[in-house]
């Protein structure tokens, strides 16, 4: 199932996660077990998630392969090290759904998520670099996880995408955001 989608404006978001590139097909396998690691590491700290654990879409070659990182958001800037790093989601404007259902579904949501952008007069902020997709922001964030409800049909996960930024004056701009 999935929610009306919507844009807004987001303020600076501060994280600490573990970078990963993996294939998509691995996904499932290999960034669900970095969120505990994430976790302890930030409790060994006292640093507490100011929001739900997410992965993060940074780039994706021809081949599927996905530079990643898996982790929660901060309520500061706070140093990591050599395994976890810190990192924000910038300011800006960020088109949103939000997906209800397993995971193995959830690939209907971030096309109707792209498709809803288009359809809007959106630009996903992103580019072509060394044979790579770069995304400016491309994050599920895991409201509702099997780690605290174990239904599949209850699990829901945000899919947030950066836009490119517009202004008052612009096609596709605040007016068109409903």
């Amino acid at each position: 199932m999935l929610s009306e989608p919507k844009t807004e404006r987001r303020e600076e978001l501060h994280y600490l996660s573990i970078s990963k590139t993996v294939h998509m097909h691995d996904i499932p396998d290999i960034l669900p077990p970095l969120i505990p690691e994430v976790k302890d590491w930030m409790q060994k700290r006292n640093i507490d998630a100011a929001g739900p654990d997410f992965f993060l879409y940074r780039s994706m070659n021809e081949k599927g392969e996905l530079d990643c990182e898996a982790g929660f958001p901060v309520s500061k800037p706070v140093e990591g090290d050599e395994r976890v790093i810190a990192g924000s989601f910038p300011a800006g404007h960020y088109a949103s759904i939000i997906y209800t259902g397993h995971f193995k579904d959830m690939m209907q949501a971030h096309v109707a998520l792209e498709n809803w952008i288009r359809e809007k007069g959106f630009i996903e902020k992103a580019h072509r670099e060394n044979g790579r997709t770069q995304w400016g922001g491309r994050t599920e964030f895991y409201l509702v996880d099997p780690d605290f409800e174990p239904n599949p049909d209850k699990w829901q996960t945000e899919i947030v995408f950066l836009l490119e930024d517009f202004h008052a004056g612009d096609e596709a701009g605040p007016a068109q955001q409903k």
